[in-house]
Parts: structure tokens; C-alpha cells; sequence
């Protein structure tokens, strides 16, 4: 269809874009991206890379069809811990790639989850992409009114700042900036920016290196990590290095002793007996102490 994308992306923003006129800000759900489309009362969930999740995610179709009316909203799918109250990615990431039937089903009642749509792109025919930022969050606004419980309405908030604090006390995610004006794109906008809550840097230890892929080819995909104390598994950094670390941290994975893997990360790797300690941050970990997104920061030995 000559399209980019199958959804709107952001781009980085920084803390100064806070201070932006004419730009709203809503939660940056931990979850995953959900397209939602309804034509003449059949649904169709497709993920961010194109990968249909009908199957996956039977609430979502239900849902839907109990809403009047066809349409195409974008939403985050999230899964919130009925003890804590708080949002969880692995159980979303567990419910989203099963495919086998019988364990969806398993899955659905052990790990129910909660569609977050935050804009509309058509409804009942009319291709509303082209419409301001505003009035698509008013149609979809609309269109959710005595919708079931399972879709929850993503809102908005002028306050960007305010905003910001109160996502930095609670430990949230992190917010997306949006333009009021902006049309829906399918492609990678500064129209819309993700601003990450990031957490304080710590240090890890290094201990094993997965492989590098095109242009990292020649060097490592990223760093196993483990707590120096613990040893426990804390993460892989794949991301934060400039050209000079990378054929620094090279040379010194390359010397190293291969050891056997002391655990199993769900992908190839190659453990070392490594004597190199790193800095790095990250803006949320799971229930097993694993970094969500860890990213290098420096060398500390």
C-alpha cells in the first residue's frame, strides 16, 4: 500500500521538550503495539511489524465487535497486575507470542489484558489521518463511550511538566509528546516523541557477548550482564557505544578465555571469563531483576 509502517512511530525527545507550546502528552504504556481494525463486524489485530494477532488476543476481537460501527484505532496492549496495580511487559510479551490454541486459552485467563487505544485512524469509512491530533482524540473518545472494560481510553494532558513529575514519582514508563496539530503519519515523526523515564546508571559485570549482526557484524550485538555482587543475570546493552568503545570493548572480548554459559538468556551467546566492569541505565526491569532496554553508558574497569 506504499505505506512505511503499519503504525505512527516516535522519535527521541528530550527533557526540554517539555516546554513546548501546542503539544500534549500521554502515558507511554509497557506494552505492545496493537492495531485494531473493524470492517463490516470482522476484526482484524495486526502488531507493529505487521504480524497478525487475531488469534492471539481473543478479549481484543470481543471487545471490538461489541463497539458499534467499523473503525482502525491504535492501541498499546498492556497487562496490569491485579495485586500491585501495576503495569507488567512479560506476562503481554508471554500472551502475545503464543500462537498454539489451547495455551492461548490457558493464557488468557491466567494473563488477561487491557487494550489502551490512544488514536483512531478511520471510522465507519472516513479516513481520519489526515484530521488534527484533537479531533481524532475526540472521535475516539466517542467511539469508546460504554465500550467494554477491556479497552481503556488513553487521555491526554496539556500539562507536560506536571505530567512529568508525576510519572517520575509513581516510575512509570514515560510519556509520549505529541504535536495538537499533527496529522496520523505512517512513518517515524518528530511529530510525536518518546521522552523515557530512565533509571539511575548502574554498574554490571561483564560475561559473555552475542553475536553482531550487518553493520556490527565484525564486532558484538551486545553485552551479558550480571550483578557484580548476586551474579545474577541483569541484561544485555546492545545499544550507547561509540565507534572507539566498540573496538575497545572488541579487543578485549576477543582475548578473553570462553568459558561455559553459567545460565541461558533465550538466545546464542558466548560466555567469557572476563575481567570488565560497565556502567549502564535502563527504565524498567521485570519481575526477575532482568534490565528492560539496558543501555551502555561507560567502562568503569
Amino acid at each position: 500500500m506504499g505505506k512505511e509502517t503499519i503504525v505512527m512511530l516516535c522519535e527521541e525527545g528530550v527533557l526540554r521538550d517539555l516546554r513546548r507550546h501546542g503539544w500534549a502528552a500521554e502515558d507511554k504504556w509497557d506494552g505492545t503495539r496493537v492495531k485494531i481494525d473493524k470492517k463490516d463486524g470482522k476484526v482484524t489485530l495486526i502488531n507493529r511489524h505487521g504480524i497478525d494477532y487475531t488469534r492471539r488476543l481473543p478479549e481484543f476481537v470481543e471487545a471490538a465487535k461489541a463497539i458499534k460501527g467499523d473503525f482502525t484505532i491504535d492501541t498499546e496492549a498492556v497487562y496490569i497486575n491485579p495485586a500491585t496495580g501495576e503495569i507488567e511487559f512479560t506476562p503481554c510479551q508471554r500472551r502475545c507470542a503464543t500462537q498454539d490454541f489451547a495455551a492461548i486459552l490457558w493464557k488468557q485467563r491466567q494473563f488477561p489484558l487491557i487494550a489502551k487505544p490512544f488514536d483512531i485512524m478511520e471510522r465507519d469509512g472516513e479516513d481520519l489521518t489526515r484530521r488534527r491530533y484533537l479531533d481524532r482524540k475526540e472521535i475516539l473518545a466517542e467511539l469508546l463511550k460504554g465500550a467494554p472494560s477491556t479497552f481503556q481510553y488513553t487521555p491526554h494532558t496539556f500539562e507536560l511538566e506536571q505530567k512529568w513529575d508525576e510519572v517520575k514519582k509513581r516510575g512509570d514508563e514515560g510519556l509520549i509528546l505529541k504535536d495538537i496539530n499533527s496529522a496520523y503519519e505512517y512513518e517515524r515523526s518528530y511529530r510525536w516523541m518518546k521522552l523515557k523515564n530512565w533509571k539511575p546508571p548502574e554498574v554490571c559485570d561483564v560475561v559473555g557477548f552475542t553475536p553482531g549482526k550487518n553493520a556490527r557484524s565484525s564486532f558484538f550485538g551486545s553485552l551479558v550482564l550480571v550483578d557484580p555482587l548476586t551474579r545474577q543475570f541483569r541484561g544485555c546493552a546492545g545499544t550507547g557505544f561509540n565507534d572507539w568503545e566498540l573496538r575497545q570493548i572488541k579487543d578485549l572480548i576477543t582475548d578473553a578465555k570462553k568459558v561455559a554459559k553459567p545460565f541461558d538468556i533465550g538466545e546464542p551467546y558466548t560466555a567469557l571469563d572476563l575481567k570488565l566492569r560497565v556502567e549502564v541505565t535502563y527504565y524498567k526491569h521485570t519481575v526477575n531483576g532482568v534490565m528492560r532496554f539496558p543501555v551502555f553508558l561507560k567502562i568503569v574497569s
